[in-house]
């Protein structure tokens, strides 16, 4: 009884808490408004047609867009700092303009309580000291608010691994294709058209930059920034450089191919020097048991019958 009262107690704290959370925002709700209104101006697309609405599945167009909104009022009571956070995050996964800020961040909330009330919701039903208790309601709400960050870990890893094994193949290209008499931007834009992949739409992202009016220097840092990954770095930087002081770009793009060329035999030698070590386990626990099970047990049988004998 005493850890069940605890437990409604810090229910009730923490709900309290929220509703506190959520008066100091809707103070500056309308200020908040008005510069939404102005970011959602920018971001805004063309109202889909009768045509188009056909082609959108029906669970987005009902069930879809109900939840949406729901998680965007849930994102009301996440802390301040929590967007940018998600924003980040979404960057580094390669999903801006797909997925919304307050969305993900409305998700995160709803993690956050929904495993939270079932660690309530077990402490209730199975009766435990103070302490378990409130390790165990503390604990479910840790692990909701650090469910969605390991999803995004995983996204964002596998993307930069693909990244990261891409990015030869592309410098060769770009290589070959300076060395023909194309210009670094023409080169790109061949790259773009004939390849696919997370590298190639960041190519393709920095290109529409450039041609929006900004700088290459400043777009390709933003593409290193997005990727987040050291062998894109050292690519943008030897550009960069190469063009500040006018050295041969064909050259730098040999020297840099080469470099991640080089960088990719190292990455398979040490991975492939990994495999004895993780082949361990599943022999000494898969394998070798099959293996003297087929070979010891008839012995074992045969020796058995003949010392009964």
């Amino acid at each position: 009884m005493l850890a069940l009262s605890l437990s409604i107690a810090l229910a009730l704290f923490f709900f309290l808490a929220l509703v506190v959370l959520a008066v100091k925002q809707f103070n500056g709700q309308e200020m908040k408004r008005r510069l939404d209104s102005f970011r959602e101006e920018t971001e805004e697309e063309e109202e889909p047609g009768e045509d188009d609405l056909k082609k959108i599945p029906l669970y987005q167009r009902t069930v879809g867009r109900l939840l949406a909104h729901v998680m965007e009022f849930l994102s009301h009571f996440a802390p301040s700092s929590m967007p940018r956070l998600m924003e980040q995050r979404i960057m580094l996964a390669g999903k801006q303009g797909i997925w919304k800020v307050r969305t993900v961040v409305g998700l995160w909330f709803f993690s956050m309580v929904f495993f939270g009330l079932l660690g309530f919701y077990y402490t209730a039903k199975n009766p435990m000291d103070t302490l378990h208790g409130l390790c165990v309601v503390w604990g479910s709400f840790l692990f909701g608010a650090l469910l969605p960050f390991g999803i995004f870990n995983h996204i964002i890893r596998k993307r930069q691994d693909l990244i990261v094994r891409q990015l030869p193949d592309v410098l060769d290209l770009l290589s070959i294709s300076v060395q023909a008499g194309l210009s670094l931007d023409g080169a790109m834009r061949k790259v773009v058209e004939r390849m696919e992949g997370p590298l190639i739409d960041e190519f393709r992202r920095m290109l529409r930059d450039t041609r929006m009016g900004m700088t290459r220097r400043r777009s390709m840092q933003l593409m290193a920034k997005r990727c987040d990954v050291q062998d894109v770095y050292l690519f943008v930087m030897s550009v960069v450089q190469s063009e500040r002081l006018g050295a041969s770009m064909s050259d730098t793009l040999v020297i840099q191919a080469d470099n991640m060329r080089d960088l990719r035999r190292q990455r398979a030698r040490t991975q492939a020097m990994k495999a004895p070590v993780k082949m361990v386990f599943p022999l000494v626990f898969c394998i070798f048991p099959a293996i003297f099970v087929v070979v010891l047990l008839p012995s074992l049988i045969s020796l058995m019958q003949t010392m009964g004998k």
